[in-house]
């Protein structure tokens, strides 16, 4: 059954690429492109420099804390501070990817950075369970209510980010049909032209 499938999807696509004109796929190539692609504008420029920037800064405070304070500073808090490290470097290497190709993938980089953004709060969220475990009293209910707030915050990001990637398949599959309509068009245009 598959090697019937699999034939009739290649009878499929060699009518798809004899059918469609180099022109009409570089038109859908740059529709996508322009839909996928977005350039970073001055704004976004130094909004992804401020994120690469203050990664690092968060990075280097973080691991110099670890480093300068392995007597005084409680394992868990270490742990944390290392966790907070590695997370501000990743985020100043995600910034600096985006400022070096100059635009912005919105299905790869935006996913990436939601999933960032979700993973890293997931993480303080525990530790900062971990601490205030650790140390109850009121400061404990503090950090707990602190701890839930961003995982909302971080919740409604991954949340944006699935409905952004659904318009973005719509879009994509709105261009696939309009690619389709084109191609149409323009067989029946040069048939109508060889019955003449």
């Amino acid at each position: 059954m598959a090697d019937r499938s699999d034939r009739f999807s290649d009878r499929l696509l060699a009518l798809e690429q004899t059918h469609t004109t180099a022109a009409l796929r570089e038109r859908y190539r740059r529709a996508m492109e322009a839909m996928l692609l977005q350039p970073l504008t001055p704004a976004l420029t130094l909004l992804h420099a401020g994120v690469a920037l203050a990664g690092l800064v968060g990075a280097g405070v973080c691991a110099a804390l670890v480093v300068s304070e392995p007597d005084t500073l409680p394992p868990l808090s270490r742990a944390m501070l290392t966790l907070c490290a590695g997370f501000g470097a990743s985020w100043s290497l995600w910034a600096a990817g985006v400022l070096r190709r100059g635009v912005v993938h919105r299905r790869r980089d935006r996913a990436a950075a939601a999933r960032m953004a979700f993973g890293f709060t997931l993480v303080a969220l525990l530790m900062i369970a971990a601490l205030a475990a650790a140390s109850p009293g009121p400061s404990a209910l503090v950090m707990l209510v602190v701890a839930l707030a961003m995982l909302v915050t971080a919740a409604v990001v991954m949340l944006s980010h699935a409905i952004e990637q659904a318009e973005l398949r719509g879009r994509e599959q709105v261009l696939a049909v309009e690619l389709g309509l084109a191609e149409l068009t323009e067989v029946l245009r040069l048939q109508g032209r060889a019955r003449e």
